[in-house]
């Protein structure tokens, strides 16, 4: 054989190989991706932080409510309260054994759970203390985050189910267990968001729909490997992927994956917030990922640091924990230019 058929049948072997490839990929080959990177890596000395507050050792989770900022700490165990207008605590508060799964503010209550002693804290803001423990199936050795809607509390049950493969729906009012549902393998993270209580089980790479006003599960959905931790707002619901750090946008009006974004953020933990026109993204070293959901497109990736983990858009600004060192940042965001 002459070696200009020999290269002429290789080509050929070649081109139906890979049209037999494409014809034979999974549906989420064909989701638009950020497969550039357009994005400027930038020192975090550029990051326009406008104030560093101290606080306890171990800051992480944040909550927004009462003009304050609500910030979970674990070592020691507490709540602090900040006042954005001049980057004071104005509050400790003490909370029990290991403060877990996030904060959340409702009308005239801030919650948070301790796992070490199995239940979640109703604070009164008024009184800046406790008034009310919920006993509720957790216990230490996750790091998840729970939700509110419909007068329920969702909280991921690793107490009955070690393996948190349930998430159970508890009254706030009477403290009982309504109901429980079959999420799926490591299901550590549920937020509220369009309407429905969302899941993240990241032992089947798939986010589970549960309509909260039948307990009923109406959609999964395949998304990137090892999903954590969620986000709703900016249109969509928004998904961090752990295995190769892209972030998922789900369209809540169809139940599926639009786009995943390479966001290029591989974390054990991390956290995502949207708010301000953009989605944030924070794991160890990149403190600060900015996403514009116009374009489903990193604009801006703050490189440096250690112990950046909780990240939250509110009040106006956005905030960042560093577990680290015990310290909230403040940002202006109005100042992360997007580059034209």
């Amino acid at each position: 054989m002459s070696l200009r058929r020999w290269c002429s049948r290789v080509l050929s072997l070649q081109l139906l190989l890979g049209a037999l490839t494409y014809a034979q990929a999974p549906t989420s080959a064909t989701i638009p991706a950020d497969s550039a990177l357009r994005r400027p890596r930038i020192p975090l000395d550029q990051l326009p932080i406008v104030a560093r507050i101290d606080l306890p050792a171990s800051a992480d989770w944040m909550a927004f409510g009462f003009a304050s900022v609500w910030i979970v700490n674990y070592r020691p165990d507490r709540v602090s309260r900040v006042d954005p207008s001049d980057n004071r605590v104005v509050a400790d508060i003490p909370i029990g054994r290991n403060g877990c799964l996030g904060i959340l503010a409702t009308v005239d209550r801030i919650w948070v759970p301790t796992c070490g002693d199995s239940v979640v804290n109703e604070i009164d803001p008024q009184s800046n203390s406790i008034v009310r423990r919920i006993h509720v199936p957790i216990k230490r050795g996750r790091e998840g985050s729970f939700a509110i809607t419909d007068g329920s509390l969702w909280i991921p049950d690793n107490a009955s189910d070690s393996s948190s493969s349930a998430i159970v729906r508890v009254d706030m009012r009477t403290g009982h267990v309504i109901a429980r549902l079959a999420t799926g393998a490591r299901s550590d993270v549920a937020v509220s968001g369009f309407g429905s209580v969302w899941v993240a089980s990241s032992g089947t790479n798939t986010v589970v729909r549960v309509d909260p006003s039948t307990n009923e599960i109406v959609a999964r959905i395949p998304v990137g490997g090892s999903p954590k931790f969620m986000t709703a707002g900016e249109g969509a619901l928004w998904v961090q992927n752990r295995t190769d750090g892209s972030v998922s946008r789900i369209d809540p009006t169809t139940n599926r994956e639009v786009a995943r974004i390479a966001a290029h953020a591989p974390t054990p933990a991390g956290d995502i917030s949207a708010g301000g026109g953009a989605v944030w993204l924070s794991v160890d070293g990149l403190p600060v990922t900015r996403i514009d959901p116009t374009t489903n497109t990193v604009t801006h990736q703050y490189v440096g640091g250690s112990g950046a983990d909780a990240i939250r858009w509110g009040l106006g600004a956005l905030w960042v924990a560093d577990h680290k060192i015990g310290q909230l940042w403040h940002i202006d965001a109005s100042r992360i230019v997007t580059p034209r």
